[in-house]
C-alpha cells in the first residue's frame, strides 16, 4: 500500500514533470527537488497525530465561533470586507496551501516556513492559526482532489487527506495559492509551452479549476493569490547579485513581473466574479522595503540562499508579515517577540515596516477603486 509520504512526493514530481519544459533557461529541476524534506513530511504527518489534532480543532472551532461571526470571507469580489485597521477580518483562520517552496522552504528549521511565522503572530496577538498545504505547480494543483504534505512546528494540521476525509470537513475558510516564478515570460492566459500540453492548461485556466473544486467544496471560501517573487538566476550573472543586479532585481520585481500578476488576477476575478479572490503582493513589498527604507541594509546573502531564489529566516519572515497583515486585516502584534535568527535591522525598524507593509495594503486597489487585498 503506497504510504502518505510516497503519494506526496509523487504528487509533487508529476507537478515538476508536467512542467519542466515552461523556461528551460531558469529552470533546475534539482534545486526544485531540494525542497522536498521526506524526513521532515515523514515526522510531522504521522495519522495518529493528524487524527487527534483534527478532534482537537474541531473543539477549538466550537470555541471560537462566538468570536468570529460571520467574519469567514463570505463577501464576494463586489462586496469588499470592511477593515479598520482594529477589528480582524479572522480570529480564526483555517488555511490551505496550494504552494510550493516560496511558501514553504524545508530546511533544518520550520523558520524558512510562513505557516510558522503566521502562526507564531497569531498565537502572540491572541488569535488562532490551523492549516495544511502541498507542494507543487498550478498545474499539478489541478490535479484534484488535493493531498495534504506538510506539517509544521506550531500550526496545528486540519485535514488528514491519507484517511479519506472529505475536504470539506475541515472547514478551511481561507486559501492561499501560487503561481511558480518562472512562467512571467509570457502572459497568464498562454498555454504553457511544455511539450505534452495537449489540453493548453495556462496558469489562468488550472487557477480556474483550483477554485472551483475548492469553492464546491467551501463556498464560503476566500481564496488569496500569493504574488511570490521572481526567479533571480535568469537576471543576474551569478549568486549573490551585485548591488546594480540586486537594484534591477527589485525594480523588475516592483515592475514587468509585479503587472504580470495584476493581469493574471484581473483574468481570474473577470472569470469567476462572484467567488471572493484577493491576491498579496508579497513580493512587491518586500522589494520596496530592500529599496526605500533601512531594510535595504540587509546584505542579500541574509535574505536569500541561492539565486531560485530560496530565502533565509529573515524572508520568510518578512513575507509572512505582509501575509498576516492581508489575511486578519490588521497589522501583526507590535509587542511581538522577534527571535535573533531575524536580522537586526528588522528589529530595529519593526514598526516602521509594519505601518509601511499596512500603507501598501490599504493602496492596493484594481483601476476601479476595489482593494484587491481585502
Amino acid at each position: 500500500m503506497m504510504t502518505r509520504q510516497s503519494l506526496a512526493l509523487l504528487t509533487f514530481l508529476f507537478s515538476i514533470i508536467f512542467v519542466n519544459c515552461t523556461n528551460t533557461d531558469n529552470f533546475d529541476l534539482d534545486e526544485e527537488l531540494e525542497i522536498i524534506d521526506e524526513e521532515q513530511l515523514e515526522e510531522n504527518n504521522d495519522p495518529e497525530e493528524s487524527e487527534e489534532e483534527n478532534n482537537n480543532s474541531e473543539e477549538e472551532e466550537e470555541e471560537n465561533e462566538d468570536s468570529e461571526g460571520n467574519e469567514d470571507g463570505e463577501d464576494n469580489q463586489g462586496n469588499e470586507h470592511t477593515v479598520d485597521g482594529t477589528t480582524p477580518l479572522l480570529t480564526n483562520v483555517r488555511n490551505y496551501i496550494f504552494g510550493h517552496s516560496l511558501i514553504l522552504h524545508a530546511t533544518d528549521s520550520d523558520e524558512t516556513t510562513v505557516p510558522y511565522w503566521l502562526g507564531a503572530l497569531s498565537t502572540s496577538a491572541g488569535y488562532n492559526y490551523a492549516g495544511d498545504g502541498q507542494y507543487g505547480f498550478l498545474p499539478g494543483h489541478a490535479n484534484l482532489p488535493p493531498t495534504a504534505q506538510w506539517g509544521v512546528d506550531g500550526v496545528q494540521g486540519l485535514w488528514n487527506s491519507e484517511a479519506g476525509t472529505p475536504f470539506s470537513n475541515a472547514d478551511f475558510n481561507t486559501i492561499l495559492l501560487t503561481a511558480g516564478n518562472f512562467v512571467q515570460y509570457q502572459g497568464s492566459d498562454v498555454p504553457y509551452d511544455f511539450e505534452n500540453n495537449v489540453d493548453n492548461v495556462t496558469p489562468i485556466s488550472a487557477t480556474l479549476d483550483i477554485v472551483d473544486w475548492v469553492v464546491q467544496e467551501e463556498p464560503e471560501v476566500t481564496v488569496y493569490i500569493y504574488e511570490n517573487w521572481p526567479d533571480m538566476d535568469g537576471l543576474i550573472n551569478s549568486f549573490p547579485p551585485t548591488d546594480s543586479e540586486f537594484d534591477f532585481y527589485n525594480q523588475h520585481t516592483m515592475g514587468e513581473f509585479h503587472d504580470w500578476w495584476l493581469d493574471y488576477h484581473d483574468a481570474i476575478i473577470s472569470n469567476r466574479p462572484e467567488i471572493n479572490v484577493k491576491m498579496i503582493p508579497v513580493g512587491p513589498i518586500m522589494s520596496k522595503l530592500f529599496t526605500d527604507t533601512p531594510l535595504s541594509g540587509i546584505p542579500v546573502t541574509d535574505l536569500y540562499e541561492d539565486g531560485a531564489p530560496h530565502g533565509r529566516a529573515t524572508l520568510y519572515f518578512l513575507a509572512s508579515l505582509i501575509t498576516y497583515s492581508a489575511m486578519y486585516g490588521v497589522q501583526p502584534p507590535a509587542n511581538f517577540t522577534i527571535p535573533e535568527t531575524v536580522h537586526a535591522l528588522v528589529h530595529e525598524n519593526y514598526t516602521s515596516t509594519l505601518n509601511i507593509i499596512w500603507e501598501e495594503l490599504q493602496n492596493f486597489n484594481t483601476d476601479s477603486g476595489n482593494s484587491r487585498v481585502w
